[in-house]
């Protein structure tokens, strides 16, 4: 299944995902998050999301994600989940 379908997946689910992605400085963060949407800004696809730990929304730049894991923890949408 790929990232995309996994985090469909999820958001139909209502699940929240384990996300990896590269940062900006090379680095790598994994944090577990609530799917909500893909937006194009700039010519980049960035996948947004709410940050569980750090309670807030994030985006990633959907070419930098490396991995993506469907948890069991369900959550209740904050938002309207378009992903």
């Amino acid at each position: 299944m790929s990232i995309k379908e996994t985090i469909a997946t999820a958001g139909r689910n209502r699940h929240t995902v384990i996300i990896t992605a590269r940062e900006d400085d090379g680095s790598t963060e994994t944090r577990e998050a609530e799917p909500y949407s893909y937006r194009t800004t700039a010519g980049t696809e960035k996948f947004f999301c709410y940050d569980i730990a750090k309670g807030g929304t994030r985006n990633f730049h959907v070419h930098k994600i490396i991995s993506v894991e469907e948890t069991q923890n369900s959550f209740t949408p904050r938002w309207e989940i378009e992903v």
